[in-house]
């Protein structure tokens, strides 16, 4: 449970709307998800938090409201790994504020390079029921196994990230991974292809070799199932949660997924309706029917986007006055074009409430949200009948 304390310095607008969409949020998860039990059961999970927290896109920082809603969620797990964690770690210590002192994190340092986004992967779990077990890294792959993109040999663009845990009976190697994107086809998509191929091959050849269950999850970006790459994580020996309904916010592809690579027996469903599946939090938050809730957010972080655009331009324009050759001029020309252009765009954003709207829907509430959604499995931990079963037949 949160701690719900600091909602009282809220707004009074504001407070009756976060309290309005908690008491959705809550009776939908009460609804979908399992109840945690003390000891008999794990509630694991996956989550890309969408650039978790930077603003880098200028669609305004989550609020202490967006942080209750996130907290909700991920208190609900007992163990879930997150993607998308940027360089400022201060929005997610707000949310393990709000989560209180029994939850904590690890993550890894920022991946740097233009692949990795300057992210970081994690995990956050229940210290009342998962015990971080003292291991730690990232994965990363020797000479032979690198990925190979053009002429190049390359490490993954934001390293895998594993830890071991134990929660009950069940000790796992938990790793999570958020494979490259790039573009849809050609050798972008063929490099996404070779990462998934990669990171699953590398895990499967630990496996053997050692005695610990591997769990592997995270956002694989995978597009459908029977797409190149979906069917790696299972060709590789792993037993994949199968997602039927999509992890993507439109639910229309399957970029998250939860594998299992363990030993004999020692993968269990706890046996219940609610044993696995994919949380639509917009069926709660961020509703169309709470458009004209945000309106004001929404003008606020639109005139932002404005005033940003506006002082690229006067740069722009700086970088015109003082470039010499003709075909610079022309490419600050045609920035600066692009520029005025966002801004007359943008602009109408603030006069037309349908296009706001569409903002809204389309973009803004992703990056207060997610664009992802969370994915659960409900496993079993406790086997002390099975073992007593074992002593007496002996």
């Amino acid at each position: 449970m949160s701690n719900y304390s600091h909602i009282n310095d809220m707004a009074p607008n504001v407070r009756r709307r976060t309290v309005a969409g908690l008491k959705r949020l809550r009776q939908q998860l009460d609804a979908e998800m399992p109840r945690k039990t003390r000891t008999r059961t794990l509630v694991l999970g996956t989550w890309n938090i969408r650039n978790f927290d930077d603003n880098r896109f200028m669609n305004a920082k989550r609020t202490l409201e967006d942080l209750y809603y996130i907290a909700e969620i991920i208190a609900r797990f007992d163990v879930i790994a997150v993607q998308e964690i940027c360089d400022d770690l201060g929005p997610l210590d707000r949310v393990m504020d709000l989560l209180g002192r029994d939850f904590a994190y690890i993550v890894t340092d920022i991946t740097e390079g233009s692949g990795g986004n300057k992210e970081r992967l994690g995990f956050v779990f229940d210290r009342n029921k998962v015990r971080f077990k003292g291991v730690a890294g990232e994965l990363v792959l020797p000479d032979r196994m690198q990925i190979i993109a053009g002429e190049k040999k390359r490490q993954f663009s934001r390293t895998p990230f594993m830890c071991s845990f134990q929660s009950g009976w069940f000790k796992f190697l938990f790793s999570t991974v958020h494979i490259y994107f790039g573009k849809d086809s050609g050798a972008k998509y063929r490099r996404r292809v070779d990462e998934i191929e990669t990171v699953a091959a590398f895990l499967a050849r630990r496996a053997a070799k050692d005695r610990h269950n591997h769990i592997l999850v995270g956002d694989f970006n995978i597009k459908k199932p029977g797409s190149a790459g979906a069917n790696v994580l299972e060709d590789s020996g792993f037993k994949v949660f199968q997602n039927k309904e999509g992890s993507n916010k439109n639910q229309t592809r399957f970029y998250d997924q939860i594998s299992f690579l363990v030993k004999e027996n020692q993968l269990q469903f706890a046996g219940s309706e609610r044993d696995r599946g994919v949380l639509q939090f917009f069926d709660s938050l961020y509703r169309k029917t709470d458009f004209a809730a945000y309106r004001a957010d929404l003008k606020a972080a639109v005139e932002a986007k404005i005033v940003k655009i506006a002082a690229e331009v006067e740069d722009r324009k700086g970088k015109l006055e003082r470039a010499r050759s003709e075909n610079s001029k022309n490419g600050h020309r045609k920035k600066i074009t692009k520029l005025e252009d966002a801004i007359t765009k943008w602009k109408l954003h603030l006069t037309d409430d349908a296009t706001l709207k569409a903002y809204y829907l389309g973009v803004w509430r992703t990056f207060h949200g997610s664009d992802h959604l969370p994915l659960w499995v409900n496993l079993r931990v406790d086997f002390s009948d099975e073992y007593l079963d074992e002593l007496a037949a002996d």
